[in-house]
C-alpha cells in the first residue's frame, strides 16, 4: 500500500459524503478517495472536489480521475485556499470532509486552517497528511504538534493524531463544532 492508499483508507468516507482535497496534485489520492465513493449506493450521490492552485495540476488531475468526471461524482477545480470563495466551493452546501497531502500552509497558517473550518458542515473534519523527507518519530511528532496548534488556532478541535511508519507518514484529524 502507498502513501496515497493509506491516506484515503485512513479518511474512511461515507456514502454521500461530500470530499474536498485540498492541493489535490496529479488526482492519486482522489483516485483511491473517489473508488470509495463510488462504490456507496446512488440514493445518496457523493460529490468530490479537488482544488489545486496549479492549472496543469487540476488538468491531470482530471485525466487521471476522468471517469469520475464523466460520472458526475468528481471535479477538480485551480485556486487557492483561503482565496477561492466558499460558496464558490461549497456550492451552497458544505463539506463533510477535507484533507490535504504536504499542504505546508495547514500546518502553519491558522487563517487557512480557519478557510478551511467554513468550507465544513457542523462536525465535519479535516485531515492534515504529512510525508516527512527524512521519517523519524521525532520529526512527526514535531510536525504533528505544529499541525495541531495551527488547527486549534484556526477553530477545530484535534480528534486524532497518528503515524504508519510502513508509508512514512502521519496525519492530524480536527473536527469543526458540531451543529
Amino acid at each position: 500500500m502507498d502513501r496515497h492508499e493509506w491516506a484515503a483508507r485512513t479518511l474512511s468516507v461515507r456514502p454521500g459524503d461530500r470530499v474536498l482535497e485540498i492541493g489535490c496534485g496529479h488526482g492519486v489520492t482522489a483516485s483511491y478517495v473517489c473508488a470509495e465513493l463510488a462504490a456507496g449506493p446512488r440514493e445518496a450521490p457523493a460529490r468530490f472536489t479537488g482544488l489545486d492552485r496549479s492549472a496543469k495540476m487540476t488538468a491531470a488531475a482530471g485525466r487521471r480521475n476522468a471517469a469520475h468526471v464523466a460520472a458526475g461524482l468528481a471535479e477538480f477545480r485551480t485556486g487557492a485556499v483561503p482565496a477561492v470563495p466558499a460558496a464558490e466551493l461549497a456550492a451552497g452546501r458544505p463539506f463533510d470532509v477535507a484533507y490535504a497531502f504536504n499542504v505546508r500552509l495547514l500546518w502553519t497558517d491558522p487563517a487557512a486552517a480557519r478557510a478551511v473550518a467554513g468550507l465544513l458542515r457542523p462536525g465535519g473534519r479535516l485531515s492534515v497528511f504529512f510525508q516527512l523527507p527524512s521519517w523519524s518519530a521525532a520529526a512527526h511528532r514535531e510536525v504533528a504538534e505544529r499541525a495541531a496548534r495551527t488547527l486549534t488556532a484556526g477553530g477545530l478541535a484535534v480528534t486524532a493524531d497518528a503515524q504508519d511508519k510502513a508509508v512514512e507518514s502521519g496525519y492530524v484529524t480536527a473536527r469543526t463544532a458540531p451543529g
